[in-house]
Parts: C-alpha cells; sequence; structure tokens
C-alpha cells in the first residue's frame, strides 16, 4: 500500500513537472557579459602589446647605444669634448639669443602650466 502511494506521488511529481521560465531581459545581460569579457581581454591584450613595445624600443636603444659606444665611441668623446668647450667660451647673455631662449623656455612652462590647470578643472570624470 505504501509503495503504490509514493508511485503516485512520484508519478504526479513527474506530471506536473515545470520548465523553468527565463526572464525577459536573459538575452540582453546575457550580451552583456559577453560585451564585457570582451572587453576585458582586448584590455589584457593592449596592456600586454605596450609592455612588449616598450620592452622592444629599450632593448633596440641600449643595443644602439652600446653598437655606436663601441665603433664611434673615440670620436664622439672627442666631438662633445670640443662642444662643450665652444659652450664654455661663448657667453650666451651677451647676446639677445640667450635671453630669447631663456623666455621661451619661460613661456613654454607658464602654457604647460595652464592647459593643465584648465583641464584639470574642466575635466568631465
Amino acid at each position: 500500500m505504501e509503495q503504490n502511494q509514493i508511485d503516485k506521488g512520484l508519478k504526479k511529481a513527474m506530471k506536473t513537472k515545470e520548465t523553468p521560465r527565463l526572464s525577459s531581459n536573459f538575452t540582453f545581460r546575457t550580451m552583456l557579459k559577453v560585451q564585457e569579457v570582451i572587453r576585458l581581454k582586448e584590455q589584457k591584450h593592449e596592456k600586454q602589446m605596450f609592455w612588449a613595445i616598450v620592452v622592444a624600443s629599450v632593448i633596440l636603444l641600449v643595443g644602439g647605444g652600446v653598437t655606436v659606444g663601441y665603433f664611434w665611441g673615440a670620436e664622439f668623446l672627442g666631438m662633445f669634448s670640443n662642444l662643450f668647450m665652444s659652450i664654455v667660451r661663448m657667453d650666451l647673455f651677451s647676446s639677445p639669443y640667450g635671453y630669447l631662449s631663456l623666455a621661451i623656455l619661460l613661456l613654454l612652462g607658464l602654457d604647460y602650466w595652464m592647459r593643465w590647470t584648465y583641464f584639470k578643472r574642466h575635466r568631465k570624470d
């Protein structure tokens, strides 16, 4: 008797099996998650590419510097020492070019500072 009731209960449970219903915006939420995963993968790839380019650039610069230093090191040292001595002998502030170059540097610094403060204030966060 008990076995028959258990069987009836199981049969009834099997007949009234409801299929789970998905929410109306299931596709939209799924696509948002897929887009987020794709965006994160792209960001990771961009970061890896950035560091690969930085490492390659450093290696090329060091290799070029070592090559130039090995083959033409003495010539460069002589050239730069002569250049330094000619700059020391030249009195830059006795001509207007020294003052002009100093004024240009000051104005470039002022321009940089003004742009930095302007964009800092008007940044859209």
